[in-house]
């Protein structure tokens, strides 16, 4: 049983893991929100945490600056006969290839026109010039003016490849991607200088700058090539194009930190980039897909695991949490090592659906667990109800009556936790043993066990039946239920069982009580914010360290002789009056020298009533000692946790009983 169980667990599991895995790895590539996360992850690494690299080489930009156009008549097209003279001195200089990355798509004046086509065929060494088919860039008149003027064998795309997500220049434009498009213009210089590449998006390694802070590639302005040294152009690829403040500028990935020409790039400076990568045999820094949805499977699979160690929501959630963390810092850090750019939001995403899916998965077996335990103890569920019906069967009418009562909720702390640790045949055990010795005290006290809610009880007193006095005989049962929850949970602790404490919560006020349901499936039961009030009273026991909390309604209506500690003067969430909570004590208790000490402890605070002391301040005076009674009291009584909890305030500097909560 316990090897079918397991397996069914892991089949669950890994179907959890896949699913979240599909899930994650469709949004975050498919998604623009997630997508564009993603590439911003990806560009802060690129642009600000890669190790410098020195400056290339083989590279050299020409660059049509600002001052190189002011000396022409006009700035667009560039000047002909500039061009054709600038090709001539490059030739001269020893230039191993040039590329023009100038689109050449209208005519200008005859003469310098006719002298730039003739030097481009002319050229004795290689060179390759910008063209495209581009319906978006040019119309038909200037392509085929472009067909005219660009011999075949020159010609190069001069298409640059953007992300639709966000417009950023990512990728190595291939070309020869549609009818008439030529190889993409840093494929045609990589396969000049020998380097032959495929057809296939390639996303660009962008170079960084040098460890002095030198730009990637010497760029010098076109105009002043013709006085520069030859050394500085011989064997090398010199690209020619535009470098200026507001034509040809693209976004790239270095944007995210940079706003100048690395962030905002000019378009021969991005082919540079490409080519630098064909021709040094340089490898992008990303991974394939098949191995970023491997990573979101395993990011998956961890999520599954914290979810199976059943430590709860928040365990689960901070280990998680931590995990991804891990996952960020070495996605950035492991990048600057020599890591390739990891995905952190679709794994990211991963592990968060893979929590929430076994949160619900888990959430349902817990709920069906619940409702077998209901089931198999319905025979201790409101037995004065089974009495009332045999007597009035008219009672069985679906109606409800308002009217005054009593409720006590109980629940095991951890109880969850237990479940899961615990073999089926030992927690049915341990719980059917638990609930039979809680029935019979509230039994005792003649009140009606509502419901169990897995591990927990409500119970209601003052119906069906009348009761007088139901207050007080609510909190006398209240008392011997929590005696007898302490003595089981002893008995459980000692044989290895980590039972935690049963908290109960007390609450009086009116509420609707009857039948609800319908005519073939009624429960009776009680509803309104009376039976909310109680059910948080016992959950704000866990704030205290208290394991009985009654409110200022049910000690202002109980009998005088039972005796109560106050907890403190509670604002809870979402309300703005305070209301005075109490625990109760037993008689031996009250006689006790603890008792009257912090009732006096407790009065103190009371009057004092000021918060944000600052106790070492020379300003502060405390002419009754109410600060250091209470750290003493905290000395003497180290194991009393209301004590405790007023003793931490102190030292928070709050020295007043008014409580203000923060959770429900």
């Amino acid at each position: 049983m316990s090897n079918k169980r397991n397996w069914k667990q892991f089949a669950s599991g890994l179907g959890v893991a896949l699913g979240a895995t599909a899930l994650a790895s469709l949004l975050s590539l498919n998604l623009s929100l997630f997508k564009s996360l993603e590439n911003s992850a990806a560009d802060i690494r690129i642009a600000a945490m890669q190790p410098p690299e020195p400056q290339s080489e083989q590279i050299v930009v020409a660059a049509l600056t600002e001052d190189t156009l002011k000396q022409f008549a006009y700035r667009s097209p560039v000047d002909r006969e500039f061009l054709a003279q600038l090709l001539i001195e490059l030739e001269a200089k020893g230039a191993k290839a040039v590329g023009l990355d100038v689109l050449i798509d209208s005519p200008t004046e005859e003469s310098k026109d006719q002298l730039l086509a003739k030097t481009l065929r002319e050229m004795t060494i290689p060179v390759f010039v910008s063209y495209t088919v581009t319906k978006a860039i040019v119309d038909e008149d200037q392509l085929e003016y472009l067909n005219v003027f660009v011999p075949e064998n020159l010609r190069a795309a001069a298409n640059l490849a953007t992300d639709p997500f966000d417009g950023t220049v990512r990728w190595i434009f291939p070309g020869e991607n549609e009818p008439g498009m030529p190889m993409g213009f840093a494929r045609r210089g990589a396969q000049i200088m020998g380097v032959n590449s495929n057809k296939e998006w390639t996303q660009i390694a962008w170079r960084p700058h040098a460890a002095d802070g030198a730009t990637p590639f010497k760029t010098f302005p076109a105009h002043a090539i013709k006085v520069m040294p030859k050394a500085w152009f011989e064997g090398k690829i010199v690209l020619i194009g535009a470098v200026l403040s507001i034509t040809d500028k693209h976004r790239t990935p270095l944007a995210i930190v940079d706003d100048g020409d690395d962030g905002v790039m000019p378009g021969i400076l991005v082919q540079a980039h490409g080519l630098s990568q064909l021709i040094e045999h340089r490898q992008p820094h990303v991974i394939t897909t098949e191995k970023i949805v491997l990573i979101s499977l395993l990011m998956a699979l961890i999520g599954i695991s914290i979810g199976l160690l059943g430590r709860g929501l928040l365990i689960s959630v901070s280990v998680g949490f931590c995990t991804v963390f891990a996952l960020w810092l070495i996605g950035f850090f492991g990048f600057r090592a020599g890591l390739p750019l990891l995905p952190l939001v679709g794994p990211t995403l991963s592990m968060a659906f893979a929590l929430w899916m076994m949160d619900m998965l888990i959430g349902r077996a817990e709920r069906k667990q619940r409702q077998f335990i209901q089931g198999a103890f319905s025979r201790y569920v409101a037995p004065a109800v089974v009495d009332r019906l045999v007597e009035n069967p008219e009672s069985l009418s679906i109606s409800g009556v308002r009217q005054d009562a009593t409720f006590i909720f109980s629940d095991i702390a951890g109880f969850t936790t237990l479940s899961e640790e615990l073999p089926s045949e030992k927690l049915s055990e341990v719980l059917n043993s638990y609930l039979d010795g809680g029935c019979e005290t509230v039994f005792k006290y003649a009140g009606t066990v509502d419901k169990f809610i897995g591990d927990a009880i409500m119970a209601v007193f003052n119906a069906p039946m009348p009761q007088p006095d139901h207050v007080s005989r609510a909190v006398r049962c209240a008392l011997e239920l929590d005696a007898y929850c302490e003595e089981f949970r002893k008995q459980q602790n000692a044989q290895g069982i980590k039972l935690g404490v049963t908290r109960i919560g007390v609450h009086s006020g009116s509420a609707t009580i009857g039948n609800f349901g319908s005519h073939n499936r009624m429960d009776f039961t009680a509803l309104g914010d009376t039976v909310n009030t109680a059910a948080r009273t016992e959950g704000v026991n866990k704030y205290f360290g208290t394991r009985i909390c009654c409110t200022q309604e049910v000690v202002a209506k109980c009998d005088p002789d039972i005796n109560f500690m106050p907890i403190g003067d509670v604002v809870l969430k979402g309300k703005v009056t305070a209301v005075t909570l109490y625990t109760p004590v037993t008689q031996e208790r009250a006689d006790s020298a603890y008792f009257k000490d912090y009732m006096t402890m407790y009065q103190g605070l009371a009057e004092k009533s000021m918060t944000h002391v600052d106790l070492q301040s020379t300003d502060y005076t405390d002419p009754q000692g109410i600060a250091q009674r209470v750290l003493e009291m905290e000395r003497t009584y180290p194991d009393e946790a209301l004590v405790h909890f007023h003793a931490e305030r102190v030292k928070q500097g709050l020295l007043t009983t008014r409580v203000v909560m923060e959770d429900k």
